[in-house]
């Protein structure tokens, strides 16, 4: 076992995420006290077990990453890469704390949530299937539906009492019969749409991680060519793999309910509206939308 450290800006406790947002079962991650483990798929194939601790000081945060495989150098540099990633080390919290200091509503809505971070799917290809999934239905459904997909598709490697998970992969989602994926409970059509862009990552027509280069604009229109996808998918991706600012999926029920409890007396506003009042937020309009549905758990 090899470990590394991690400092992630601070004001800094994604823990506050994963202690309200986690599934018990593999998503392919999986997390409990302040432990999150997976099998990442690198670029070579190679599958690597990884391990992260958090600690509990959000003014010092850290994080010890245990990779339980001999690794290249190269490799060592994939893996820190996608863990900065999934748990968005690189945020600067304390410049949207400095933007939410001058309206009071936000600045109690920071202080009741001082440090807190969503985490990121850690490549495109994993966003998209998982948002494909949570269509229309409830997110603890799509979660178990997720979990099915990956017990049966992905690979796992088991390490003392730990089991390590990987995502499926798009050759194997791509050859995956429509009974096969019926399986894991998920609808004809969300088989059909989840085999679609499978086969379309598999083929090389289509690379997800060339969305990180393009504007939101331009990947909304990118995924929105593909069967089954829309503005909300889109708009999803781009949260859960690409980044927060500047980005609000207004469509989300949730993200509705969260609006309209707070500046609509529950009546619940429509996409257009909710829209238009987070606008104003600016780039932070995602992020403090997130904020708004974690105070309704509180």
């Amino acid at each position: 076992m090899k470990s590394l450290s991690i400092t992630p800006k601070s004001p800094y406790n994604i823990r506050l995420h994963f202690d309200r947002y986690t599934s018990s079962e593999p998503q392919p991650y999986q997390y409990k006290n302040g432990q999150w483990w997976q099998a990442f798929r690198l670029k070579n194939e190679k599958i690597v077990p990884v391990q992260v601790i958090l600690n509990k000081d959000i003014d010092n945060p850290q994080l010890t990453v245990n990779i339980f495989a001999n690794i290249e150098t190269k490799d060592e540099s994939e893996i820190i890469e996608r863990i900065k990633r999934v748990f968005n080390t690189g945020y600067d919290l304390k410049s949207l704390y400095n933007y939410m200091e001058n309206d009071k509503r936000l600045k109690a809505l920071s202080e009741n949530h001082y440090g807190l971070l969503p985490a990121s799917f850690s490549s495109v290809y994993e966003a998209t299937i998982a948002t494909i999934i949570q269509q229309q239905i409830s997110l603890k459904i799509a979660w178990h539906m997720t979990a099915l997909l990956i017990k049966k598709f992905g690979e796992c490697i088991k390490i003392d009492d730990k089991e390590f998970w990987t995502f499926p992969t798009p050759s194997t989602l791509a050859n995956a019969d429509i009974s096969e994926l019926r399986k894991c409970k998920l609808s004809a059509r969300k088989g059909e749409y989840i085999k679609d862009f499978s086969e379309a990552v598999e083929s090389g027509k289509f690379v997800p991680e060339s969305l990180r280069k393009l504007s939101h604009q331009e990947i909304i229109e990118c995924l929105t060519q593909f069967r089954g996808m829309g503005r909300w998918t889109a708009e999803m991706v781009i949260v859960t793999s690409i980044g927060l600012d500047g980005m609000n999926v207004a469509g989300d029920l949730g993200a509705r309910k969260a609006i309209s409890h707070f500046f609509n007396s529950d009546k619940l506003m429509p996409e257009d509206e909710v829209r238009k009042l987070t606008d104003k937020w600016g780039k932070y309009k995602g992020i403090i939308t997130y904020y708004y549905m974690t105070e309704m758990l509180r």
